[in-house]
């Protein structure tokens, strides 16, 4: 995988991309565009090359069965369901793992205010609640200041309150810090709410590339974003009835 970014003129550039396991084609000649800043969410049933795709792009998976170019810039983070917190660590050096120089424990306590953690630099992680928590992993995944973030279904594990607030909060993240960001999640309405664009891979293949033309402030009661929610889950094999689109996206996930 090429880091160098010099050769990019987006955040990501994929190319003829496969990826096959015990002889199984799980990413079938992928080609994929991510402009700078551009939040792309991915979609798609269970099996269809969604996390396979992710380990791609954050170079985890060297070695496998497969081809094509990947381009990313040099500073790429992650974010995971599981805040991955190091328990034998506070907040504050969980935060600023792997990072050096004078300034690091500065930056630690900027990003933790950043996502209202202040004052818990000195906490361990089994003294956060599980939101607490995956706020420090927003938090160790900004410090860096990455020109691209990886999420795969970093809310999955909270309950439907705290998921709220953290769509609010990464918006808000978003805004001050600018990276691009692929986030996988089986949730369509945290796709349509996040994202400008959402794709659904379907067998190794992009199957659908719809552009979220809808402002910043998004509201699930918008007619529109229930259009785009409806064309999503038709397109996962999903047909919601009417007061039964909760039942069709449990469904899902």
């Amino acid at each position: 995988m090429a880091t160098h970014p010099g050769q990019l003129t987006a955040a990501v550039e994929i190319s003829s991309l496969t990826r096959r396991f015990d002889g199984r084609t799980v990413l079938d000649g992928i080609d994929l565009r991510i402009g700078r800043g551009e939040f792309v969410a991915l979609i798609g049933r269970s099996g269809s090359g969604k996390s396979t795709l992710l380990r791609a792009v954050a170079g985890l998976d060297d070695g496998v069965d497969g081809g094509g170019d990947v381009l990313v810039p040099e500073r790429v983070s992650l974010v995971f369901q599981d805040s991955r917190l190091l328990p034998w660590l506070r907040v504050l050096e969980n935060v600023t793992l792997g990072q050096s120089g004078a300034g690091a424990a500065e930056r630690g306590r900027g990003v933790l205010a950043e996502v209202g953690l202040a004052g818990r630099e000195r906490a361990w992680p089994h003294e956060l609640s599980g939101g607490e928590q995956q706020r420090a992993a927003l938090a160790r995944s900004l410090v860096s200041e990455p020109q691209l973030l990886l999420a795969d279904e970093p809310f999955g594990a909270l309950d439907a309150l705290t998921r709220i607030r953290m769509h609010a909060l990464l918006r808000n993240l978003l805004d001050v810090h600018h990276p691009a960001v692929l986030l996988v999640t089986h949730d369509v309405d945290e796709a349509v709410l996040l994202a400008d664009r959402v794709l659904v891979i379907e067998k190794g293949r992009f199957a659908l590339d719809v552009p979220i033309e809808l402002p910043r402030d998004r509201s699930p009661h918008d007619p529109a974003f229930a259009r785009y929610r409806e064309q999503l889950l038709a397109s996962l094999g999903v047909s919601p009835q009417p007061g039964a689109a909760t039942a069709a996206d449990k469904e899902e996930r």
